[in-house]
């Protein structure tokens, strides 16, 4: 069985997510992970996935929605899935969560989950990120088995999706 972890930038799973990897592995998977290694975050060295048996595959991921390098990103990822076969997927960071959901519904990969780590359309947020943000998080909650929140107005706001199930785990951090 294999697990396919996305972030946009790498550096996430390093910093957050070894012990889902640990749990993984020792469920036997084998753990994936695509990012964008030329743009590291939460840290400059990609080597602290060295050891870990993690596989890595780079994709091209963008920040910006509005890039027209999202195209090359979204054949990208449906092809990885597609020569992979992968059992899981697990999502994170606004544009590798849109791209994966997009690229697992495409090729029929699954389950999948999203985590958001706080959505871009909170209460105060300026208009534009609820112009743009929330009807794109609302339309890509069809394409994902679950999601993940971690704060009680995420929480509330996702249960209005379309995601077949909704979890809050705290996050650490102010509310």
């Amino acid at each position: 069985r294999k697990a396919l972890l996305v972030t946009h930038v790498s550096g996430f799973v390093p910093q957050f997510e070894m012990n889902n990897v640990r749990i993984l592995q020792s469920m036997g998977y084998e753990v994936h992970y695509a990012s964008n290694f030329n743009t590291p975050s939460y840290g400059t060295d990609n080597h602290r996935l060295d050891g870990t048996g993690i596989i890595c595959h780079q994709i091209d991921f963008v920040r910006s929605p509005f890039d027209k390098r999202n195209f090359q990103v979204y054949r990208q990822m449906v092809e990885l899935m597609r020569r992979e076969d992968f059992s899981l997927v697990h999502c994170h960071t606004p544009m590798g969560g849109v791209m994966a959901r997009l690229a697992a519904h495409v090729t029929g990969t699954g389950p999948v989950i999203y985590t958001a780590h706080g959505f871009h359309f909170y209460k105060g947020a300026p208009l534009t990120n609820w112009l743009l943000y929330y009807p794109v998080e609302k339309y890509c909650s069809r394409l994902c088995d679950m999601i993940i929140t971690i704060n009680e107005e995420d929480y509330q706001r996702a249960k209005g999706f379309h995601a077949k199930r909704t979890e809050k785990i705290d996050g650490i951090g102010l509310d």
